[in-house]
């Protein structure tokens, strides 16, 4: 089985602007601070991370270190191992037959493939919000407390309300919390999805391709909402967006075909000062 990614087209930097920026943009860290100087403790850790679905290679020897309330942003090619890398964390890749992982994952420096892990209890610190918004057929406030009452945990008003507020969808919803979560806009939707898997209070929340689907207007909702969460909680999006990437990540990690991660840093050094020539003839266009 080979990884599925959705294809999209990249859009390459004018070559007249490339000596100047790699993007033609001011890219800073997502908190606007020296997030190298001031970056807490890993969460997740990948060492010699390989994986394979039967005889193909989607990850190779990944070293990556994801630290605390930041915003990870995973970019490169389709099929080069970004959604794989998202599916290892929260252990998605269990369901899939011929996936076989090898090298070491942690989760705040426990094993999370560990012979006494359960995964079921691994996902409840790690959430996941997909590229497609997901509601369930029920309605805005059901979709809400649905991982609350699967963990068999008490569902209040308070608790429910919270996670709207945090998700920047209350506003827009407080007067038809028991209308169905499908008749909302798509952007709206996908808020919802966010609102869902923050509502247990996780600690990791995953993003693949969270705005892909949205309009413009939805996608600045989407990215102001995540650098937002990312004072509360660590957050890993994979996006084929660099520009987005740029606007409101910390961290970039660069894989390339093959499942190799080529380099990871500082956001603003990816954009402007990568050390791998791979990664700068990526993010200008040459290839990808």
């Amino acid at each position: 089985m080979s990884e599925s990614e959705p294809e999209e087209q990249i859009e390459s930097t004018n070559e007249q602007n490339e000596s100047a920026s790699l993007i033609d943009m001011h890219v800073t860290t997502a908190t606007g601070t020296d997030a190298s100087q001031a970056r807490g403790q890993s969460v997740v850790e990948a060492r010699d991370l390989d994986v394979h679905y039967g005889d193909e290679q989607a990850l190779k020897s990944v070293q990556l270190d994801i630290y605390e309330q930041e915003v990870t942003a995973i970019i490169g090619p389709s099929g080069c191992g970004k959604s794989t890398f998202l599916r290892c964390i929260n252990r998605m890749n269990d369901l899939v037959e011929s996936a076989s992982i090898d090298g070491k994952l942690r989760f705040r420096g426990t094993d999370m493939y560990g012979d006494k892990i359960d995964p079921v209890a691994l996902r409840r610190h790690i959430g996941m919000v997909f590229q497609h918004p997901n509601p369930f057929p029920k309605s805005i406030y059901d979709n809400v407390a649905y991982g609350l009452r699967v963990q068999g945990r008490t569902v209040t008003d308070e608790i429910v309300a919270d996670a709207l507020k945090r998700a920047a969808l209350w506003d827009e919803v407080n007067d038809q919390l028991h209308t169905s979560a499908l008749n909302l806009s798509g952007g709206q939707q996908q808020r919802l999805c966010i609102a869902r898997a923050i509502a247990v209070d996780p600690d990791v929340l995953l993003m693949d391709e969270p705005a892909s689907a949205l309009d413009p207007i939805a996608t600045s909702k989407i990215e102001d909402l995540i650098k937002e969460l990312a004072s509360e909680y660590t957050v890993i999006i994979v996006t084929h967006n660099m520009q987005q990437a740029a606007r409101i990540s910390d961290r970039t990690a660069v894989f390339l075909t093959g499942g190799e991660l080529v380099e990871v840093d500082d956001t603003a050094t990816i954009f402007n000062d990568p050390n791998d020539q791979r990664v700068e003839d990526y993010i200008t266009g040459k290839f990808g």
